[in-house]
């Protein structure tokens, strides 16, 4: 590798080195708009594989499009659907060069209708983490566009430097997710609770906030009588019904045992006093559930 690649390698480490989840896509698209001014290219772009979904997200590109449709065709990608040469980011372990060429006219077809452009050639590298590729770095010149494999090499050192970066920013995310949810039903925790209230209480925002307290009945004897499994799994089933029942993007919160908050995402008043009864009708129904799951025996029907 050359001494100048050797300084951009460097120069993207440094920049890469104190990033967090919060700066993440603002430091990714400086070092992607230096990239773009060293390779001669016209735009670059990382992205990261949810494995879970089976899909390429977009985490950061330069120059951001102008006019970005909606929806937009390059936001998410489920390999499923996707053209051939996005399909190969799922698992591609080296880097890979696509010339105009009528093997990637379905690739070109994408790129022009995000970006108007009619041809184009790419370097696409993986990010790697261990054996499970994490994303990709891509660099796209509009036109046709020769990769010499020490340029190739400096783009998988700068790969890997984003996938250490997006291993760091996945652990600090999953970390505030636990800090700031229940372990058992997965809803905003006590302290996620007092946060947002500090916030919609905070002088200049609109009011009033109604706060919607429930107290889930015989929760006691339901743990005495049938066990601990089957308890819980009842706690679980009214988080789900106060979130499937919520008519809107309110906070819902479980403060511990069997007591949660509803704080509506709307400034409310009287309208709060039919919300409270709308959300204190949703665990009415009987719930009936197979035992076996919770208890090892089968058949049983409980209330709330």
């Amino acid at each position: 590798m050359s001494s100048s690649l050797e300084l951009v390698v460097t120069s993207v480490a440094t920049q890469l080195m104190g990033v967090n989840a919060a700066t993440s896509v603002e430091v990714s698209q400086r070092v992607l708009a230096d990239l773009i001014k060293y390779f001669d290219v016209d735009v670059s772009f990382l992205r990261r594989n949810d494995h879970r979904i089976h899909a390429s997200i977009l985490v950061a590109e330069w120059p951001v499009r102008p006019g970005i449709p909606d929806p937009d065709p390059l936001s998410v990608v489920y390999f499923a659907d996707a053209d051939p040469v996005f399909a190969l980011a799922e698992h591609q372990k080296e880097p890979i060069v696509f010339r105009p060429e009528p093997a990637t006219d379905d690739y070109q077809k994408t790129i022009n209708e995000s970006r108007q452009v009619a041809t184009t050639s790419m370097a696409c590298v993986p990010l790697l983490s261990g054996d499970l590729t994490t994303g990709v770095l891509g660099f796209v010149k509009f036109g046709d566009r020769d990769w010499r494999p020490e340029e190739l090499n400096a783009l998988k050192a700068i790969a890997s430097l984003f996938a250490q970066l997006q291993a760091r920013v996945l652990a600090e995310e999953q970390l505030r997710y636990l800090a700031e949810h229940d372990d058992l039903t997965g809803l905003h925790n006590r302290r996620a609770l007092l946060a947002h209230l500090d916030a919609r209480l905070a002088p200049g925002q609109p009011g009033p906030v109604s706060t919607l307290f429930f107290d889930l009945d015989r929760l006691k004897a339901i743990n005495d009588y049938l066990g601990h499994t089957a308890g819980d799994w009842f706690i679980r089933v009214l988080a789900e019904r106060l979130r499937e029942g919520g008519g809107g993007p309110n906070l819902i919160a479980r403060l511990g045992g069997d007591e949660f908050v509803v704080v509506p995402a709307a400034p409310m008043d009287a309208a709060a006093f039919h919300a409270a009864r709308r959300f204190a009708h949703l665990p009415c129904g009987r719930v009936a559930y197979r035992l076996s799951d919770a208890i090892g025996r089968s058949g049983s029907t409980a209330s709330p």
